[in-house]
């Protein structure tokens, strides 16, 4: 399982802290060549889809 606080989330590429920024939507590394790309925005997508995955409301 990678390390996703050593990793750019959306290629997985290890980063450098002192270089690399952090998305401020999940908290996660991403390094400079993914950053603002459509390759991140697509990797958010994912992630937003997967944390709603077998959440259902109980308010009913």
């Amino acid at each position: 399982m990678p390390d996703f606080s050593t990793r750019c989330f959306v290629c997985g590429k290890e980063t450098d802290p002192q270089n690399d920024k952090m998305n401020k939507q999940f908290n996660l590394p991403v390094c400079r060549e993914c950053e603002g790309t459509d390759r991140e925005k697509k990797a958010i997508e994912e992630l937003l889809e997967g944390m709603a995955e077998g959440f259902v409301c109980g308010c009913i």
